[in-house]
């Protein structure tokens, strides 16, 4: 087995590619694909220089629905034969209150929220991840034993799964893919009850019109409610093996690629999303869930672009030797936080930051 794992420089934003060879089959996954700092144009090229015309795309997996992490993927799906999307679970006061923030933010595109299968055509199969509301710890991790082949789930098939599933690409495939979907409900809530005081419900805000046509009461309701964290939905995925299995890391240095000394590291990734890990009760339900394959972590993508107000550093573990920080040079957010790279450093883990630069492409072999 071999597997090309690629953290793209697209900026603010999202756009992480593996491609795996099992016995001369190749099985490629995208986890998020978007960008605010690159313009539409500037991401299509992107796109098109990662896929070929009409190359297949076995997983898609969506964290969450933020701009900056699904904008590319009207190109995308258009550009690649998809044939399988993971995504969160969602109710209707999580699908207003992410329309709301997006419609804010400028970005109109509800289609995907509100029907995923609309958006990809009929042909993909969708698959669903519910959310762990409560994040009730389980000491005894998650059963491996129980997989599910991802390549059976074919024909525009949709189905909802447990946060946690563990899937393999094929039935004999030692690789897996382990999501989690956390969502808390406390900001949902107060979101509705601070629409009520408007004299709104969240029926009246489904579509873009309905926002427009209530759009000064929409903005006080969610500024009422948004202080703090803006990223209570994010699925995070494990792509890893349980067993020791190793990778090289390489970065560009000025005309040619080279490794980095931190460079040969277990091959196990954990993508983040935008997660909250300062919310002691996600954090401590990931590490026990995933108690089984955190020494096979590797690689860490950094939540929500290295933000102050997303990272605890107790997620940092001694095999963890590659972080990824994904940001636009020039965000106004502050990202990524001083603090955070000192400390990712301090545990020997070697900070990349990847930007809209060519030049800061990561790509990691095994």
């Amino acid at each position: 087995m071999g597997l090309i794992r690629t953290f793209h420089p697209i900026g603010q934003g999202a756009f992480y590619t593996e491609r795996h060879t099992f016995n001369n089959n190749v099985f490629t996954i995208v986890y998020d694909c978007g960008s605010k700092t690159l313009s539409e144009s500037e991401m299509e090229r992107k796109i098109s220089s990662t896929f070929r015309k009409n190359e297949k795309i076995d997983i898609l997996f969506i964290s969450h629905f933020h701009e900056d992490h699904v904008n590319g993927l009207d190109f995308l799906k258009n550009h690649c034969k998809i044939k399988r999307v993971v995504l969160p679970l969602l109710d209707e006061q999580a699908k207003a209150l992410i329309k709301v923030s997006n419609f804010i933010n400028g970005y109109f595109n509800t289609e995907l929220i509100d029907n995923p299968q609309t958006f990809f055509g009929e042909d993909v199969s969708i698959i669903l991840i519910e959310a762990n509301i409560s994040g009730n710890s389980n000491v005894n991790g998650i059963d491996d034993e129980k997989r599910e082949a991802i390549t059976d789930i074919i024909g525009g098939r949709e189905g909802t799964f447990v946060s946690g599933t563990v899937f393999i690409p094929f039935v004999d495939a030692d690789w897996l893919f382990i999501p989690f979907n956390y969502e808390r409900d406390e900001r949902r809530n107060a979101f509705e009850d601070a629409l009520r005081s408007k004299g709104l419900t969240i029926s009246n805000i489904n579509t873009v019109n309905d926002m427009y046509r209530h759009k000064e009461k929409i903005i006080e309701a969610y500024e009422a409610v948004s202080k703090g964290d803006q990223n209570e939905i994010s699925m995070i995925l494990f792509s890893g093996k349980r067993v020791d299995d190793y990778i090289h890391s390489f970065n560009y240095c000025r005309h040619f690629y080279t490794k980095q000394h931190l460079h040969f590291h277990q091959s196990g990734c954990l993508y983040m999303g935008d997660i909250n890990v300062r919310k002691k009760v996600i954090m401590t339900d990931m590490k026990n869930r995933l108690t089984k394959y955190w020494p096979h972590i590797g690689t860490l993508q950094i939540p929500h672009h290295g933000s102050i107000n997303n990272f605890n550093n107790g997620i940092l573990a001694q095999n963890m030797r590659s972080a990824i920080f994904s940001f636009g040079t020039n965000n106004t957010y502050g990202h990524p936080s001083d603090k955070i790279i000192g400390d990712v450093s301090a545990n020997y883990t070697y900070p990349y930051l990847v930007t809209e630069e060519q030049t800061s492409i990561v790509i990691q072999v095994s």
